[in-house]
């Protein structure tokens, strides 16, 4: 019964361990793998599809496959999973997703039933197998090429000895074979049969380690009788994972009967002298590396006979590379160097450590090498092992501390010392107690000390403190070391510095928390960006709908128009500041600092907010610090103008009843100007937030004000461009105080604190002339029509660039011409640049609903006169229209 429960138990473990170990391969695996049921639902995935996924492996359990993907590539998913449900069989699929081509693989999962309950799905990326079949279609042609330029003869042999490449000279001259009976042919019949045996064998080794081989043999010319000597040699290479032999052959007849005839004559005495020597002898040709002879001692340590050996190359006994041989051997023939350590092969594949002593000789005019081979792979073996552990553990980046039973520390590496800044001599026979930093839970090294005495390997992380009193973190691994009996000996901890790591990881959780904050902030823009376009644009439209009512009183349609122009003017604001802050994030808002008054840029303000204050019954006051002559100073006026306005609109928007007063004071170098109203105010969570980017005091559907959010980014950015500073102080329910700074620059003396009243002139009628619009927008059309259709002018139309040239050419009565930019055929550039050609006083105003600074420079540069932006006003083209009519009538 104890017998049947220990076999149970047994078993029991056996299958847990198996099973521990089936998900460590499965979590190892490099491929992203996971596992679902019919449904799509996630059952298991490995630590690569949570990467894919950018989640925890726990994160991906449970969720939905189909979910992951875009709805088209799930639908098609779905399909061939249901295919594997249903056929029960393996499917293998490849498809290709951003450039990148993948294997999928899908493995149905029986269960009890036999039928398929689940599927074990595994993705490969095979970009680089796609990139490399592509590449082997121009390296056959290459191929083919090359294997014809070789001096003699060339072939290629697939695994079986068959020709499965050659040349003219291989299949003509040696071969004497048609290409249809080449590939049929065994290479292997072409040699002599006597060097058969050696020709197969440094084939089959180049076959199975790709050493490369070369050796003079005899071949059969065209299958015999005649016999010529080659020199061939022999390379592995895969094609598509398959081996293939590749080698060339020279003709060396003539060679291989003078040398062999020279090492004839000398045999004899060379025998004599180290045939019967204990020692290992060989004597080999320096120049190709062929073995020329070798004693009894050789042959009983290589285990081939002294024939054999004679057939070989040296470097079928060493294992260096072919062209480390030869450097060492020609250092040798120079009696540069006369002793080597070596590794020799052996006949029965064993590998043996050598110390070989060689001397030049000279046979009948020959020079050669001479060698004494001494065995002393024991002793290398041993010293390997030493050097082996003791650079492994000194140059390693992991930190390894070895223990006594007791914990006192017996062996620290280098990277213990550079981590924890105790050197080796300070922490010998010290516990590692030293390095605890005092806030880890005494249940952990409590833990960790029954794990361990107990034989097993303890795992986690220690946060420690360094020599120099800092904190880190450290990833360990400590295990016992056991003697040959099972006793514990020592301890060993191998440690690792995850400090960077957990910062990293904080860091990206961080910045993912951002991310997703920066996307709601967004969405939230967009949102609100919409309903500030729709909302003007519903009132325009709906109202000009209204308008088309013939019954409709004069009262009621002008109040409808006021209304529209209210819609139109709020939706040119909310533009215009959607391109302030483009331009702002671009970085192509250029500050343009000149005079400003700012006591006159006050008084302007107060002037024009008074009656939108009144409206509301609030009190607008303003403020001013200095005398006019002292208040004008050197920045960019434009910018000023509307940093103020976009916070008194802020002030007038927020606020419901009691006052808003602005001003400025100096302080030092500082101008300090502030905006207080007595509104809402702002909540103190709130008050850093409002200067962001996207970012609105209540982003919320129910929000009570209008507005796009983007006017105190906007100002912020205006302020530090002119290199002040912004801040707002507000207490929710009872009012907010904006202050920005400005540098206090003054302009210079001015002789009067008193402005002159700016008198405009009359620009109410334009003297009888011909003018020709340009402009491909009906709409735009009429309007620049109607515009000057109470003026005594005749007017001239071309829908694009082309027929406006033709219709300068056309009437030379035309005194002005109003031209768009963006129009079919031609744009208003080449346009304008043609006319000028042909009639460079004619005045051209460029009119576009482009505003860029980029535009205005083409312009410019075309030959435009003036540039006006749509929407057009008429007050302002009226104007523009008489100054370059005047500044035409100046010139002489």
């Amino acid at each position: 019964m104890q017998n049947s429960t220990h076999k149970g138990a047994e078993k029991e473990r056996n299958a847990q361990q198996r099973e521990s170990t089936l998900n460590a391969v499965f979590d190892a695996v490099e491929e992203p793998a996971f596992i679902m049921d019919r449904e799509g639902t996630i059952f298991d995935a490995n630590q690569a599809f949570a990467r894919v996924c950018h989640k925890e492996v726990h994160a991906c359990i449970n969720v939905n496959a189909y979910d992951l993907l875009p709805p088209e590539l799930a639908a098609a998913r779905r399909i061939k999973v249901e295919e594997v449900f249903r056929s029960g069989r393996r499917m293998i699929y490849e498809d290709e997703q951003e450039g990148h081509c993948y294997r999928n693989t899908l493995y149905p999962i029986a269960g009890p039933d036999g039928r398929t309950s689940q599927i074990y799905i595994v993705a490969q990326e095979i970009t680089d197998l796609k990139r490399s079949e592509r590449d082997a279609e121009t390296m056959q042609t290459l191929f083919g090429a090359l294997k014809e330029a070789v001096p003699g003869a060339f072939y290629m042999l697939d695994a079986e000895g068959h020709y499965a490449a050659w040349n003219a000279y291989q299949r003509d001259v040696v071969v004497g074979r048609p290409d249809a009976e080449m590939v049929s042919f065994i290479a292997l019949d072409t040699i002599h049969p006597d060097d058969r045996p050696k020709v197969g064998e440094k084939m089959a080794n180049i076959m199975k380690s790709g050493v490369e081989e070369s050796d003079e043999v005899r071949v059969l010319i065209q299958g015999g009788p005649r016999v010529r000597w080659f020199q061939l040699s022999g390379k592995r290479i895969f094609i598509k994972e398959k081996p293939f032999l590749i080698g060339v052959g020279t003709d060396i007849t003539e060679h291989k009967m003078k040398e062999d005839e020279a090492l004839h004559n000398s045999e004899e005495r060379f025998r004599k002298l180290f045939e019967e020597h204990s020692a290992v002898q060989l004597v080999f040709d320096p120049l190709t590396g062929n073995i020329i002879d070798a004693n009894h001692a050789a042959t009983a340590f290589y285990g081939w006979s002294i024939d054999e050996l004679c057939r070989m190359h040296i470097r079928e006994l060493d294992t260096l590379p072919e062209e480390e041989l030869k450097r060492l051997m020609e250092q040798n023939r120079l009696s540069e160097k006369n002793q080597f350590a070596f590794q020799h092969r052996r006949a029965d594949s064993s590998i043996r450590d050598v110390e070989v002593f060689s001397s030049n000789i000279q046979v009948g005019g020959r020079e050669l090498l001479y060698a004494i081979v001494h065995d002393v792979t024991e002793r290398k073996e041993a010293e390997r092992e030493l050097q082996k552990l003791s650079v492994a553990l000194q140059q390693s980046h992991a930190i390894v501390v070895i223990t006594d039973l007791k914990g006192d520390i017996e062996y620290v590496n280098p990277a213990f010392t550079i981590s924890s800044g105790y050197s080796q001599e300070e922490v010998i026979g010290k516990n590692p107690r030293i390095l605890q930093s005092g806030t880890m839970p005494q249940r952990v090294y409590e833990e960790l000390w029954q794990t361990i005495l107990a034989g097993g390997v303890w795992k986690g992380e220690m946060y420690n403190r360094r020599k120099n009193g800092e904190f880190y973190w450290e990833s360990a691994v400590i295990s016992p070391v056991l003697d040959e009996e099972g006793v514990v000996t020592n301890f060993v901890a191998i440690k690792e510095d995850i400090t960077e790591k957990k910062k990293l990881w904080s860091e990206l959780i961080a910045a993912k928390e951002h991310a997703e904050e920066s996307d709601r902030l967004k969405t939230a823009f967009l949102a609100n960006i919409s309903h500030e376009i729709r909302t003007p644009m519903n009132g325009i439209v709906g109202l000009s709908e209204i308008l088309k009512d013939p019954d409709l009183s004069k009262e009621e349609q002008s109040l409808y128009i006021d209304l529209i122009d209210q819609s139109c003017q709020r939706l040119l604001f909310l533009i215009n500041d959607i391109i302030d802050i483009s331009r702002i994030e671009a970085g192509k808002t250029n500050v343009k600092i000149g005079r400003t008054p700012v006591n006159t840029t006050l008084r302007d303000l107060h002037a024009f907010f008074k009656p939108l204050a009144e409206q509301k019954g609030l009190r607008l006051s303003c403020t001013s610090g200095l005398s006019d002559s002292e208040s004008v100073i050197e920045t960019d006026s434009t910018k000023l103008t509307q940093i103020l306005t976009n916070l008194l609109q802020n002030a007038l928007k927020f606020t419901k009843e009691g006052h808003i007063d602005f001003g400025y004071a100096l302080n030092k170098n500082t101008l300090e100007f502030y905006i207080a109203d007595s509104g809402i105010g702002i909540s103190p969570d709130m008050q850093t937030k409002i200067f962001e980017r996207f970012r609105q005091a209540d982003n919320s559907l129910t929000r009570n004000y209008e507005g796009a959010g983007l006017g105190l980014s906007i100002s912020q950015a205006y302020i530090e461009m002119l290199g002040g500073h912004i801040s707002v102080k507000s207490i929710e329910g009872k009012g907010s105080e904006f202050l920005f700074t400005l540098p206090y620059n003054p302009a210079g003396f001015v002789e009067t604190d008193v402005q002159p009243v700016e008198v405009k002139p009359d620009y109410g009628s334009l003297p009888g002339m011909t003018i020709l619009i340009a402009e491909d927008d009906a709409v735009s059309g009429i309007l620049l029509e109607k515009t000057l259709q109470s003026e005594s002018i005749t007017i001239l139309s071309a829908g694009n660039g082309q027929d406006a040239v033709e219709l300068v050419k056309a009437h030379p009565e035309i005194r002005l011409v109003l031209m768009d930019i963006k129009m079919p055929v031609m744009n208003g550039f080449d346009a304008t640049r043609l006319i000028k050609q042909f009639r460079p006083g004619l005045p051209v105003i460029m009119q576009s609903a482009f505003t860029s600074e980029s535009e205005r420079g083409k312009a410019e540069e075309a030959g435009c006169n003036s540039f006006i932006t749509k929407p057009v006003n008429k007050e302002r083209l009226l104007e523009m229209i008489h100054a370059v009519l005047n500044r035409q009538q100046d010139k002489p």
